[in-house]
């Protein structure tokens, strides 16, 4: 019998052909494992709009990937300023921005680490920044010009894809949904990769009811889980924004007899943080009210940042909602998804959705009949 909570159930051996490095195109013509219970089906992920209906509703992250990795080269150029008087220029740098913290200030990755001291200023192809705060694992980067920061990355930086993927400047239009909307991402909610237009109309040709939320995608999400029971484990947190009348359309929805089919593990963690963050706000919603009888202040407090802002009907918020085995899921039916790294939270999530045995099923049936891994990766569809 299998301990759930240790992480080495979480382990499986990947032959790394099956990682995958280009997408198929069209991008729908992936291989798609569909899972209903423990029986499985191999399909083609176009097939998906035969097993949709207009009882269903797609659950969608927009975030939207930005080129937030900028390296120096022949085109881009670093100069390092201290008091205006001493210049150097870096041949070997690199800065990976992570995440905005406040307004135009973003902690980031960098190399070499010596070279980017505090106060410093950094001139990257007469763009301005300057190194304001450190931590052990990043620094804090303030971006000091007029022009769109967004527009600066665009025109400096490269889209950062997995680890495990090689780079070439021909893959990031891949690496991008057709959805995409709202930036900050520093990763794709890679199941949506596989939706084309032409699916998204067939979809809706059929009543199918397609709704966004937004959560940011930062480099957590490649992070493996680094203790032996991973209940101790500290997840990432990841920024999430909704619309304020979110659970009122919830609501109407299951009241309708909707299911929710969530569109890889964002949207899942967008949904399953709702009963929390309704809990928070001590709003009134009959609905919610129920699921959210037996959730304790203490879990409320644990996965729901408390510095919620709600700005033209629209409510940002942190999430650290950690989904594993045992986990009640309260508002998703289905679930599409890709074939996630070994000892990975995603990977504990999709198993505390499908139940661990069946998980373990899929996946080496995954692995004999040769589907592709990872973020450009065939697709499984779970209910």
């Amino acid at each position: 019998m299998k301990d759930l909570l240790n992480l080495e159930s979480y382990n499986y051996n990947l032959p790394k052909e099956l990682i995958a490095q280009n997408v198929i195109e069209p991008a729908d013509e992936c291989k798609l494992l569909y899972c209903k219970w423990n029986n499985i089906k191999d399909l083609i992920f176009k097939d998906i709009e035969h097993l949709i209906w207009e009882n269903d509703v797609l659950f969608l992250n927009n975030s939207k990937v930005i080129k937030a990795r900028i390296k120096s080269d022949e085109n881009i150029n670093f100069k390092f300023i201290w008091q205006d008087w001493n210049i150097s220029e870096c041949n070997k740098c690199e800065i990976f921005f992570l995440k905005e913290k406040w307004k135009n200030e973003f902690e980031a990755l960098i190399y070499p680490w010596k070279k980017f001291k505090i106060w410093k200023q950094i001139d990257i192809n007469g763009y301005k920044f300057e190194i304001i705060w450190n931590t052990e694992e990043w620094r804090v980067i303030k971006y000091l010009w007029e022009e769109s920061v967004i527009e600066v990355f665009d025109k400096l930086g490269n889209m950062p894809l997995p680890p495990y993927i090689e780079y070439k400047k021909e893959k990031e239009a891949a690496y991008q949904p057709i959805f995409a909307q709202t930036s900050w991402s520093v990763a794709a909610p890679t199941a949506s990769l596989h939706f084309t237009d032409k699916l998204l109309e067939n979809l809706k040709e059929k009543w199918v009811k397609l709704m966004y939320s937004t959560l940011h995608i930062w480099l957590g999400t490649f992070k493996v889980v680094d203790v032996e029971n991973i209940q101790n484990y500290d997840i990432h947190s990841e920024t999430i924004q909704i619309p304020l009348n979110i659970f009122e359309k919830i609501w109407n929805l299951k009241e309708n007899w909707k299911n929710l089919i969530a569109v890889w593990t964002t949207a899942t963690r967008i949904l399953e943080s709702l009963p929390y963050l309704y809990k928070k706000l001590d709003i009134n919603n009959k609905y919610f009210d129920k699921l959210t009888k037996n959730i304790t202040l203490d879990q409320v407090n644990k996965f729901i940042s408390w510095d919620i802002l709600i700005n033209n009907w629209i409510i940002s918020f942190d999430t650290k909602l950690f989904i594993y085995p045992w986990f009640k899921y309260k508002l998703i039916d289905k679930l599409i998804t890709n074939f996630h790294l070994p000892k990975s939270s995603l990977l504990m999530l999709v198993s505390a959705f499908m139940w661990y045995e069946n998980m373990i099923k899929t996946y080496e049936h995954a692995i004999k009949y040769k589907y592709r891994f990872f973020s450009f990766w065939d697709a499984m569809m779970i209910e």
